[in-house]
Order: structure tokens, then sequence, then C-alpha cells
């Protein structure tokens, strides 16, 4: 990230670093809210107070001001922050959440952080969306259409570039505005739905990329570049084939990661969802009692 942040794009921007408050480190974590504060100062480091969290500002984001316009920024926190990214690449909550770059300045930054996921709320008719939790954020920008990463990408138009660490081991991926796309009202149907699975499926993307690092038959399967988007519509395949228990609906999408269309299309695997339908929870039983070969 040193070459991205001091790059002629960047460097003349104001560079910041994201972190939840959610997640609470060892206080004597060089990236702890207290090593923070000595490091950088009080006045560098703003609470982004989101409306559902406002009550309490200490669980709310942090935003750090890493360095002024036109300022080199090259520091030993960046290695703390990349392996920090890469050992909760896989948590449910993360404390990295992004790099930021923009013009605005820190207060002004923070207020747009709350907006965006006000905006984000609204569409989906609920309360304040915390678009920043990187899985969330990498979700957000996957699964969408052409048209529905428009959407997402006028929300980010103060914002010149945002990199959230990804799944795989924390790396960071870009995410820019892109003022030239025409861009709808709002988001389609189809997408607000997908964002309706959105626990079930960060379930099964985790727990598949554990599968694969706790059993030794499955270390060698690599994990997909287009996993989060696989889930999804694993979950949604589940769903209409009438699953409703989340235990069944884990098992068909780990099988599915596993052995796609082998298990997913497999006419043996039809009779077991019938009886599933009947008795929720007992997919997997059914399944391991037909004794069916999927590695053939």
């Amino acid at each position: 990230m040193l070459t991205e942040l001091n790059n002629q794009d960047n460097i003349n921007k104001y560079r910041y670093l994201l972190v939840d408050n959610l997640v609470v480190l060892n206080s004597f974590s060089p990236l702890s809210r207290d090593s923070l504060l000595e490091l950088f100062g009080e006045k560098k480091l703003i609470q982004v107070l989101r409306t559902d969290l406002d009550y309490d500002q200490s669980i709310c984001p942090t935003l750090i001001q890493l360095a002024d316009p036109n300022d080199f920024f090259a520091d030993w926190i960046l290695d703390e922050i990349s392996q920090q990214a890469k050992i909760e690449c896989l948590w449910s909550k993360r404390y990295i959440c992004a790099y930021i770059i923009s013009d605005l300045k820190p207060s002004v930054l923070a207020k747009q952080l709350i907006k965006i996921g006000n905006n984000i709320a609204q569409t989906l008719r609920q309360p304040y969306y915390p678009f920043f939790e990187p899985f969330r954020m990498q979700f957000l920008h996957e699964v969408a259409s052409k048209e529905d990463n428009a959407w997402l990408k006028a929300q980010f138009s103060q914002i010149e570039n945002y990199y959230y660490p990804s799944i795989y081991g924390g790396k960071f991926i870009r995410f820019t505005a892109d003022n030239s796309l025409e861009t709808p009202i709002s988001w389609s149907p189809n997408y607000c739905q997908r964002l309706k699975n959105f626990r079930m499926i960060r379930t099964l993307v985790n727990a598949w990329s554990n599968n694969r690092s706790q059993f030794d038959e499955q270390k060698n399967i690599p994990l997909s570049e287009n996993v989060i988007l696989q889930s999804t519509e694993l979950v949604e395949q589940a769903y209409q084939l009438g699953l409703t228990d989340a235990t069944d609906i884990l098992f068909w999408g780990l099988n599915g990661l596993r052995y796609h269309q082998v298990f997913t299309e497999h006419p043996q695997i039809f009779e077991q969802i019938r009886k599933a339908q009947q008795e929720p929870g007992s997919f997997s039983t059914h399944v391991i009692n037909a004794n069916i070969n999927f590695e053939s």
C-alpha cells in the first residue's frame, strides 16, 4: 500500500485509515486506540458517529488521518495494518476497514461516511448500513450488476479511492467512484433481495474457507476468486429448492462449492431435498445415508 498511498493520483489528497471499534484489539497492539493516539495525536483521530451507535462514541468507527496532501507517507505502521488485515480476513467482525483517499478534510469525510451508510439504509428501508465492514463492502462490490454498482459508486463521488481488505489474505481491493456512469435511482429489487441473504452468504463463505484449512482432503482446493458470487448463487438456489433450515442451506452450499454441478445437478440429491422439505434440518443426514459418490 505504500506505493498506492503515495502515487501521483493520491499524494495530493488526504490519506486516511478507517477502523471499526466494535472490534477491540489488545491494548499492547500498535494499532489499538491508545497506540494510535500516541502515534498520531488526538487531532488526527476522528470518530464516525454512525446513526445507530452514536449514543456511545467509543464503539463507533475511527478515521485516522495518516497524511496531509502532498506529504509522502512512509511508516512502519503500514506493515502492522497489512498484518492485522491478513490475520482477521475471515473474522465475522474486522478491525481494519479501509484506506480512504479524499480531498475532504477529516470532519467532513466522517460526515460523508455517515451519509453513505444512511443513503444505503434508506434504500433498504433499515437502520444505518455499515457498508465499510470489509466483507460487506466486498459483497456489495462483487455481486452487483453494472447498474447496481453504478448507484454504489455514485455514493462515493467525494472519495477518490477506497481500498478495503478482502477475504483473500487481507489483500486490499480498490473501489473508486465513476462519475461517467449513468446512475439509476436506486438498486434493483434482485440486488436488494441478495442483500437480505447477506448473513447466510457470509456464513457459507467463512465455513468454506475454514474447511479448506482444517480438512486434509480439501486443502488443495483453491479459493475461487468468485467464491462470494458463487456462494450467493448457491444460497439463492437452496431457497428456490425449498430448503429453509440454515444447516440444510449451509450443507447445500458447502457441497456445491466443493463438487459444483456434480452435486447440485445429481438426481439423487433432489430426492434427499424432498425429504428435507418434510423434515427441515435433516438434509445432510439423508445425503450421507444415500451413500452417493461425488468424487468420480
